[in-house]
């Protein structure tokens, strides 16, 4: 667990030479800082962003019929 916490300080902020997109030339951008469609340069390749879950709640009516009843 320390060794992690260590590598997290040591970590230093992705630039745009570390982007897959301008390491595959597929960027045509020239900025000084990472853009928004920022994306590691993976040996796996393009990896998509996590997305959030998704979380499903029951219908109202049926809360609804249960509190009238």
């Amino acid at each position: 667990m320390a060794r992690c916490a260590a590598m997290a300080r040591t970590k230093k902020p992705p630039t745009c030479e570390d982007c897959y997109f301008r390491k595959n030339l597929l960027c045509a951008l020239e900025l000084e800082e990472p853009c928004t469609t920022f994306r590691p340069n993976r040996p796996e390749g393009l990896v998509p962003p996590r997305q959030p879950v998704l979380l499903t709640r029951p219908p109202r009516w049926a809360t609804e019929s249960r509190v009238a009843a």
